[in-house]
């Protein structure tokens, strides 16, 4: 490529308008749900326009908002919130029962039954086929064997083989080891598999070679 360069006139100047366009914002973007928090009015650390729809818009990717010390959340709407209300609303027009929500205690059985048999159909984040097939093989029984696989249900840990061993390990086909006694209260919940970016934060603690703060910076966004 070097050499075609230096040889043809219209590859050089090809490269040269490329060498000027690499890194160039190529257009402006809305976050479907990001919202830019700040402690005083969002003009005071950041310039604004506004969007195709008339909506406020900070003119900063979201990385330079965070390097200004501006916090961005994404508030995501979901249905499946919606349709647990019209649940409960068609059992006391049914039944007369007025269920409270917060009153179904999260170790009952028969819910987890559901779950251990793969019938989620419908169920947020556990109704796909693969997770599904996941449910049946881990037979979860409490709250956090559904977090954890729901975690875990992600390309890496499914083709690393993590999987497989917090299945192992929970149904105690394989042992649980820990190499160092510290880690147990850290991964005991998950069989010892790290299965969150916050236990990895935590054992960055343990053995200290870069403080909470300096790992933060290092974690995937």
């Amino acid at each position: 490529l070097r050499q075609m360069e230096q040889n043809d006139p219209k590859v050089k100047e090809l490269l040269n308008v490329a060498r000027r366009l690499e890194g160039m914002t190529r257009h402006a973007s809305v976050h479907a749900a990001g919202v830019v928090i700040a402690p005083k009015a969002i003009t005071e650390y950041a310039p604004l326009y506004r969007g195709a729809h008339d909506e406020i818009v900070t003119q900063w990717s979201m990385k330079d908002i965070e390097r200004m010390g501006l916090l961005k959340m994404d508030f995501l709407g979901l249905s499946t919130l919606t349709l647990i209300d019209d649940c409960i609303e068609e059992i006391k027009r049914t039944t007369g029962i007025e269920l409270d929500i917060e009153d179904i205690p999260l170790d009952d059985a028969k819910t987890y039954q559901i779950f251990q048999e793969g019938q989620t159909y419908g169920i947020f984040q556990f109704e796909s086929s693969g997770m599904r097939d996941i449910l049946r093989k881990a037979k979860p029984q409490r709250l956090d064997d559904l977090i954890a696989l729901n975690a875990l249900y992600r390309p890496g840990p499914l083709s690393s083989g993590m999987v497989d061993d917090f299945i192992a390990r929970k149904q105690e086909k394989t042992e649980v080891k820990y190499e160092l006694p510290e880690l147990e209260p850290i991964l005991s919940y998950t069989y010892g598999v790290i299965a969150y970016q916050e236990q990895s934060m935590r054992i960055s603690n343990v053995r200290p070679t870069f403080s909470a703060r300096r790992w933060g910076r290092r974690r995937p966004t």
